[in-house]
């Protein structure tokens, strides 16, 4: 009975480890190797102030995770800046330097003899001793945990660390700080862990180095994957069957020699099996959702040739009347001689341009003029060589991608880049700005307000997709979509921003004539409610249907302005676009 109670346990105790790792590995996308350092910084943390100071239980769990949080934060800023290859490597190291100290601090840690005599958990002169006794209080833990994961993954919060999963530079586009979302997942997940530790060290009375090496790292991760990576359930059913597997080897007559290897090749042979036959896991992230048979682009709904939603009046304003300012005099972006160098190609050379106020500017030039390079060191993307950039007033040149976000610019990309392991409502969502419960700290103590936001903030997303013409797809998932559709979807996150100023990077292209149609009246409309729009576009006949004024782009020069009839009658200027 004690055996069958011990399984529990250390299925609760690895269920908590695979949640915790499910934040960073499953929601986020961060392959971090050092889950198992958090887990052996929680145990001696813990253990270490049992024995040598008597303290409770809970104040050294409390204890363990704030040392966890700490170490992980110092870890994290320098290691997120990196590629995800590095990043593997940068976290094994810190497991390898956690390992040492445990190993060689013998006056603290006693080295490879391990901590003995860890107190039991006592509970008002009750002492925790046998397993059953463990039973509630592991699972209540558990249970915390788990609904602490929940909380977070279904919260804005949660919504833009998918996203960053998907696609970090879309991510950062849309007016989030990437580094910041990251370091708090990979602390969160880190101090987490350090539960785990603080209750096996307690639990079994005795640690050492040995409990803590790479390969219980290895089966973390294995708990994650098996179970099924951004499923909250996930890691208990992962953590159920590994620790099963691993239980059911004591049972085999195999040499106490080779148990280790055996148990390893075990691991192996299983996680094989899953990425073969059943990649998602046992429990896939969309196994909820229906699929699609076919892919073709939806009509756009609403009032004769417009995609309006109903019950909302484009002249109205129903669905920008919120976001409607009053028209700056001057020009609203404006840019001084800036230059932008990738070696010896300029690909933006000494530009000087302003947008003003209300206008649709279209942007064009043969391939390699420089377009989209501007484009990117507008939004910050692109840092600039020489020259300013300017908008509303406010030098923008030095500024991160997501800070010019929140200044009132937006910019769409020419491959889309949408969230494609999301639904089509959640990428319209993500886009929203100033949401409370982004703050990982007010997603847990102003639940009312950010119920009150979501809902609010629900609404708004269904009337720009609506407004696009996928309201009725609002639970597909992005990446089910046509290429048509998923360019109505850029427009309508874009949207959502709630930026001043739009740029479009080739937005018709993959359109057909009859969604291009509806799109271009969509498209001019937005200036009435304070849009100032700036599009790159091949297609000479969705610019002259479209824009007010043409800026036409040579290596990295402005050579020419005007209407499009100007523009277009210019003979050295279509020798230059054509090539001839």
């Amino acid at each position: 009975m004690d055996y069958l109670l011990h399984i529990f346990i250390m299925i609760a105790i690895y269920a908590i480890l695979g949640l915790s790792f499910n934040l960073i590995l499953g929601y986020t996308g961060l392959i971090a190797m050092c889950h198992a350092a958090f887990f052996a910084i929680g145990a001696y943390t813990s253990a270490l102030l049992g024995i040598h100071f008597g303290t409770h239980f809970l104040i050294g769990i409390a204890a363990g995770m704030i040392v966890s949080g700490v170490i992980s934060l110092l870890v994290a800023i320098p290691a997120i800046r990196v590629r995800d290859e590095y990043l593997i490597v940068t976290t094994l190291a810190l497991l390898m330097i956690v390992y040492t100290v445990l190993m060689n601090w013998i006056d603290l840690t006693r080295g490879a003899a391990g901590l003995s005599g860890i107190p039991r958990p006592s509970f008002f002169g009750y002492k925790v001793s046998s397993p059953l006794a463990f039973i509630p209080l592991l699972f209540g833990f558990t249970i915390v945990v788990f609904l602490a994961c929940w909380r977070i993954v279904h919260s804005p919060f949660g919504r833009v660390l998918r996203a960053i999963r998907e696609d970090e530079v879309a991510t950062e586009s849309l007016g989030k700080n990437v580094r910041a979302f990251k370091v708090w997942i990979f602390v969160t997940g880190g101090a987490l862990a350090a539960i785990a530790g603080s209750l096996f060290a307690h639990y079994m009375t005795y640690i050492s180095p040995a409990n803590f090496t790479i390969n219980d790292t290895i089966l973390i991760f294995a708990v994650v994957i098996i179970g099924g990576a951004a499923n909250s359930w996930g890691p208990v059913v992962g953590a159920i069957i590994l620790v099963s597997v691993m239980e059911a080897l004591r049972f085999m007559e195999i040499s106490p020699l080779i148990v280790g290897f055996t148990r390893q090749i075990a691991y192996g042979v299983v996680l094989i099996l899953f990425m073969c036959f059943r990649p998602q896991g046992f429990m896939g992230e969309f196994a909820a959702l229906p699929k699609r048979d076919e892919k073709k682009p939806s009509a756009p709904k609403g009032n004769g040739d417009r995609m309006v939603p109903q019950g909302t009046s484009v002249k109205g304003g129903g669905l920008f009347q919120q976001e409607v300012r009053p028209q700056e005099s001057g020009a609203l972006l404006r840019l001084d001689g800036v230059s932008k160098n990738f070696g010896g190609l300029k690909a933006v050379n000494h530009c000087t341009l302003d947008l003003k106020n209300g206008e649709i500017v279209g942007l064009i030039g043969p391939n390699g003029a420089g377009k989209t390079t501007l484009f990117n060191v507008i939004t910050g993307f692109y840092p600039t060589e020489t020259g300013a950039v300017h908008f509303s007033g406010q030098d923008i040149s030095r500024l991160s991608p997501h800070r010019i976000t929140h200044l009132g610019i937006a910019r769409s990309f020419q491959d889309v880049r949408l969230f494609h392991n999301m639904t089509v409502l959640d990428n319209v969502l993500v886009a929203r700005p100033k949401q409370t419960g982004e703050s990982l700290l007010w997603a847990f103590l102003r639940f009312g307000r950010v119920s009150r936001e979501e809902r609010e903030n629900r609404e708004k997303a269904l009337a720009y997709l609506e407004f696009v013409g996928l309201a009725g797809q609002a639970g597909e998932l992005a990446g089910n979509l046509s290429f048509a559709e998923q360019k109505l979807l850029s427009l309508a996150r874009l949207l959502a921003t709630e930026a001043r100023l739009i740029l479009l990077d080739e937005p018709a292209s993959g359109l057909d004539p009859k969604v291009m149609e509806n799109l271009f009246p969509l498209i001019k409309d937005l200036v009435k409610f304070g849009k100032t729009i700036c599009i790159v576009e091949h297609n000479m006949e969705v610019i002259r249907a479209m824009v007010d004024e043409i800026v036409f782009l040579n290596e990295g020069k402005v050579l020419a302005r005007g209407t499009p009839e100007q523009i277009m009658k210019a003979p050295e200027l279509a020798e230059i676009y054509f090539g001839g």
